[in-house]
């Protein structure tokens, strides 16, 4: 709304989900419609998250663009020699290790992970969970494995730095994620980039992420988790992952999200600022008690945008200059390190 009587264009990233049965999310709700009401465009992350978006902002949908997240292919890369490792300190050429990295918290489904690792884990000797991730689960956790006798079944690694989390998902063939709101999940790309084969919660934006033959998608629900996971380790050996890592670092380049993103900059630069009373107009469709408070609110922030250019005036800013395109240029080959060659 400051952006707007500064005569700036606005572009919000809505990268969450927000449901409308809790007086929390309505009450957010009601702030988010008044505040995106001059919303030049909106990127959300998964055509879910758009349809979430326009629902509780109130946001004409041709506003909001769906582009992905990307991943960090460079970063996240198979490295088979490490499953190779694991499976020769094991001594069994059978084991398959499942990896879970992620929060240990209600949203994130512990709940459905403390239910099911017993029961995986009776079914199928050659299983071993792989645990990363901190958080108000973890007691519960080291509970579980006390209780069933999991030492060296269950290993619990603790909070994770984001450069160890490659190592770790190199060490296992299926990753497991049970969060139940999602309005993208990376982690199940950067496990599918690292050659995993995914079981997932098929809640928010998850299903649209991983093509059907990367990922085994259950309802958040015990029964269908377990029915998923015992498929995933039938069919894990004769899986091919191989071409995991090509597939998604193709689909989910830095270089296809930047020019997206790029895209919906210049739409957004392209629309005409609106005047002042246009804004008051607008304010009087919101009704008697809130649409009379946007009215003031709109009032006095033109009074007060007004008295600071009194003490600082616009030509005393620094302004940032337009960016020229033809005074650069661009190599492909080093995009993804962010090099820039200037014109002589």
């Amino acid at each position: 709304m400051a952006a707007k009587s500064c005569g700036l264009k606005t572009v919000f990233t809505e990268h969450s989900l927000f449901g409308y049965n809790c007086s929390t999310g309505n009450h957010l709700n009601k702030i988010i419609k008044w505040s995106f009401r001059d919303l030049d465009a909106a990127i959300c992350v998964s055509h879910a998250c758009k349809d979430n978006f326009v629902l509780r902002a109130k946001v004409n949908p041709l506003k909001a663009f769906t582009i992905p997240n990307a991943v960090d292919s460079q970063k996240f890369t198979p490295n088979p020699s490490i499953r190779e490792e694991e499976i020769l300190k094991s001594g069994n050429p059978d084991q398959i290790n499942i990896v879970f990295i992620s929060r240990l918290q209600y949203r994130k489904g512990i709940d459905l992970l403390l239910a099911i690792i017993p029961k995986v884990l009776a079914q199928f000797q050659n299983v071993n969970f792989i645990i990363g991730g901190d958080g108000c689960g973890m007691v519960h956790l080291q509970a579980l494995v006390e209780k069933y006798n999991l030492h060296g079944r269950v290993e619990l690694l603790g909070g994770l730095p984001h450069d160890k989390v490659r190592d770790v998902l190199c060490r296992g063939h299926i990753f497991l994620n049970t969060s139940l709101t999602e309005s993208f999940c990376i982690a199940i790309l950067e496990a599918a980039c690292c050659g995993l084969l995914v079981v997932t919660t098929d809640v928010g934006g998850v299903p649209e992420v991983l093509p059907p033959h990367m990922a085994y998608l259950a309802h958040p629900d015990e029964k269908s988790i377990l029915r998923q996971i015992r498929n995933a380790v039938n069919n894990v050996k004769t899986t091919k992952t191989d071409n995991f890592y090509n597939e998604v670092a193709s689909i989910y380049s830095w270089r296809q999200v930047a020019e997206r993103t790029e895209r919906v900059y210049d739409y957004a630069m392209a629309k005409p600022v609106p005047n002042v009373m246009s804004r008051v107009k607008t304010t009087f469709a919101w009704g008697p008690v809130v649409g009379l408070f946007a009215l003031f609110y709109t009032i006095i922030e033109g009074l007060v945008m007004m008295l600071t250019d009194v003490f600082l005036p616009e030509q005393d800013i620094d302004i940032v200059r337009s960016f020229d395109q033809t005074e650069y240029n661009i190599d492909p080959l080093s995009f993804g390190n962010h090099q820039l060659i200037v014109n002589p």
